[in-house]
């Protein structure tokens, strides 16, 4: 099942209904170059069900000011500046060989509103907080066990009408109880499911579940309640 990982298709969507999706919709041509690295060298990317329901959510949305959690090659980063030219992009990740492949492709494009950092995420998260600083949208597609650690300081990040998307919490359908070896992925697995157990229970945010892609989750802060 793997294998169609680096054939970028979803293991939770039918794989005929994948490819019709990523065939029908206009794709530039800087995501198909990422795209073939990826299928290459077998780095892991955005899936295109996933990648067509980001641009379609930030047309609507469109927020000024963006932080990525998880830069990997670059692929979901340039998703997102290809419909938000103007916006200021902060994306960070902790692989520098990953992240000097991302921003060769950033340089391809010829945008000017990305800033690739590499540090570990919290620690520029600690900082962001010191400061408090605001994001309208921050996007998070960093390793999985780590969402439960992220979900307050994501709050915190996000202004009054802000939001957010993490990728890849239905995990190959593993969070569903889809079959998995236990041993390898029952940590994060857990993690996961204890992520999305508290997600529903934050008081001043929903949080909508959708099975795009490899598993969307999508908080968006409540409007204040006017007496």
């Amino acid at each position: 099942m793997a294998f169609k990982r680096w054939k970028n298709i979803s293991e939770i969507i039918p794989e005929e209904v994948e490819r019709f999706v990523n065939d029908f919709n206009y794709k530039e041509p800087i995501l198909k170059e990422i795209e073939e690295y990826a299928s290459k060298e077998k780095v892991p990317i955005l899936l295109p069900s996933a990648a067509v329901f980001l641009k379609l959510f930030l047309k609507l949305v469109k927020p000024k000011k963006i932080f990525e959690i998880g830069t990997g090659i670059g692929y979901s980063t340039l998703v997102m500046a290809s419909v938000c030219p103007d916006a200021e992009i902060l994306t960070v990740d902790s692989n520098l060989k990953r992240l000097d492949i991302a921003k060769v492709f950033f340089k391809k494009a010829g945008l000017k509103n990305i800033m690739a950092v590499h540090s570990d995420a919290f620690h520029l998260i600690e900082s962001f907080l010191v400061k408090d600083e605001k994001f309208d949208f921050i996007f998070v597609d960093s390793v999985k066990s780590e969402y439960p650690f992220f979900n307050f300081k994501i709050q915190a990040l996000l202004n009054e009408r802000g939001m957010a998307v993490f990728d890849n919490v239905l995990f190959r359908g593993y969070v569903c109880g889809k079959r998995y070896d236990e041993k390898r992925y029952s940590r994060t697995v857990g993690l996961l499911k204890l992520f999305l157990n508290q997600v529903k229970e934050y008081p001043n945010f929903d949080a909508m579940l959708l099975p795009i892609g490899d598993g969307f989750l999508v908080l968006k802060r409540k409007s204040p309640q006017r007496g």
